[in-house]
């Protein structure tokens, strides 16, 4: 039996984070961080850039000055999530690099999630 979409039990947008939807390549991240636009927030900073594709790909990168190993990985995780749940939104074209500028202490993935999309849309810090 085929479910139509929107029913709760398939989901109708594809909410995998594809291999193809990150940036791998130090070279792509370089050109992104060298030519693309930066976009300062409370807790984040993001570096965009048009790549003309039909997709948006993403890349993360926590530096150890902002805090220890587990909580690196932990910012890695809520980035990848927010991405990955609100690729709409992001839209297509877009190579992004997200570097968290403090600890994710008493964050949860809905701050994240909204914070990237305002940042995404050029409307900075609240």
């Amino acid at each position: 039996m085929i479910r139509p979409p929107g029913d709760g039990k398939i989901p109708s947008v594809d909410e995998r984070l594809r291999r193809s939807e990150r940036i791998t390549r130090q070279k792509e991240i370089d050109a992104v961080y060298r030519h693309g636009r930066r976009r300062n927030g409370e807790f984040l900073r993001l570096h965009i850039l048009e790549n003309g594709r039909d997709f948006s790909r993403l890349a993360v990168s926590v530096p150890r000055q902002v805090c220890g190993a587990v909580l690196r990985n932990r910012w890695k995780r809520l980035l990848r999530e927010s991405f990955r749940r609100n690729k709409a939104a992001f839209g297509p074209g877009l190579d992004i690099v997200a570097v968290p500028t403090r600890p994710p202490s008493g964050l949860r993935r809905q701050d994240v999630e909204v914070a990237m999309i305002r940042l995404l849309r050029g409307q900075g810090r609240p």
